[in-house]
Order: structure tokens, then sequence, then C-alpha cells
């Protein structure tokens, strides 16, 4: 992990929270291990006080979680966790397509595609979480053009779990291949263009459900 730019507009401990966050979804900082505020503090030069309110914000977020007498780990997600949060996306697409289909102009509908088509063409050598960044930037971008900011900010605490779940789940299954079945998203983008709530609540759940299975195979994570 890098110093923050201490000259940079944010607060101190927005920095320190976006390096350390890094540092998790990248697989720097282990599933368990321990954040320790005073090696934090030297590691990026400044008092404890930046580095316990980015530890907030991380907890907040669901990638560190904080034990009483024990201090603070990074959180290690289970199948069940995925259940959770995929149960929450899979809400708030849900809501979100319903403003989408009512409002949104038809360029930026079709604009959801190129996010498809480097899903769907990725460069040599790009890995499954290479290719996972496409992905969401799909999801996200459907929902942010429900034009909800607080719709937004809870999608994308969501989204970072879903990336911290997505590296564990490529640990434990390192035969994950990077390719989705094409219709995964494209019933989705259909649904919207032609402006059908049914036939896109129906593809979000498929989706979802797909999804699921296809990251912890053979664990039941919805009943």
């Amino acid at each position: 992990m890098q110093r923050p730019d201490l000259a940079a507009p944010s607060a101190l401990w927005e920095n320190i929270a976006d390096l350390i966050r890094a540092a998790i979804l990248s697989g720097e900082l282990e599933p368990g291990s321990k954040l320790i505020e005073t090696e934090l503090a030297e590691r990026f030069g400044t008092s404890r006080g930046p580095i316990r309110e980015a530890i907030r914000e991380l907890a907040r977020e669901g990638l560190v979680t904080e034990l009483p007498r024990r201090g603070s780990l990074v959180s290690t997600l289970t199948a069940h966790d995925l259940s959770e949060v995929y149960a929450v996306r899979q809400a708030l697409e849900v809501a979100a397509s319903r403003v989408v289909i009512a409002r949104a102009r038809d360029d930026e509908l079709h604009a959801l595609e190129t996010h498809l088509e480097a899903l769907e063409s990725p460069p040599p050598g790009a890995g499954y979480l290479d290719q996972a960044v496409h992905d969401l930037a799909f999801h996200r971008s459907l929902v942010a053009l429900a034009r909800n900011e607080r719709m937004a900010t809870m999608y994308e605490q969501m989204l970072t779990q879903t990336m911290l779940l997505l590296r564990t789940a490529s640990l434990e299954n390192p035969a994950l291949r990077t390719d989705l079945r094409r219709a995964a998203h494209r019933d989705i983008l259909q649904a919207l263009i032609d402006r059908d709530e049914a036939a896109a609540r129906a593809a979000l759940e498929a989706h979802y459900r797909y999804a699921e299975e296809r990251l912890f195979p053979g664990v039941t994570v919805r009943g």
C-alpha cells in the first residue's frame, strides 16, 4: 500500500480508506488479516485518528469486521454472505429497472451494451477478476440510470462486497471460467430495451440464481 497524496482534496481518512480498500480487493490484505492501527498509522505517516475513521468506513462497507477485544479484521465472506448480497442487489436492480424502463432514453439503454461487449470479448490474458470489472460495470450503470443517489450508494456497497466474494470464489475454485452465458446479461438488456418489466424481473432473477450456483456449486445459498 502506498502513502496517500496529502495534497488530494479528499479528507485524509478517505484517502487511507481508498488504499486499504484497494489492498483488500486486490488480495494484498487477505481475509482474516488483522488491521493494527499503530502499524497502519506508521505506514501512512499519520496519527491513529484517520486510521480509525478509515477502518470504520470499511466496516460500514462490509470489508472489515470489528470484534470486541480482538480488533479489526479483513472480512471473511461466505456463501451465506453471497446470498444476502445478491438478494439486496437483485431487489435494488428490480426497483431500478422499473424506473429505467419508464424514464430512460433508448440511447442510454443501448449504451449498456458497451459493458457487455467488453465482458464477452476479453483481451488475451484477462483473468476472471479482470472480466468481473465489466460485469459489475453493467449492473452499476443499470442502477445509475434510475438517477436515485441513495439507491446508487447502497448498491455501490453491495458491489464492493461482491468483488471480495468473487475473489474468495476464485481462490476456492481455480477452474472458475471467465465466460458467463451470453444470455445471463443479454436477457436483462433486451428486457430493458423492450420496456418489459415482467421480463426484466425474470431475467434478473434467473441471472442471480445462475450466478450463485456458478460461484459456489453444490452449496444451497438461497431457499
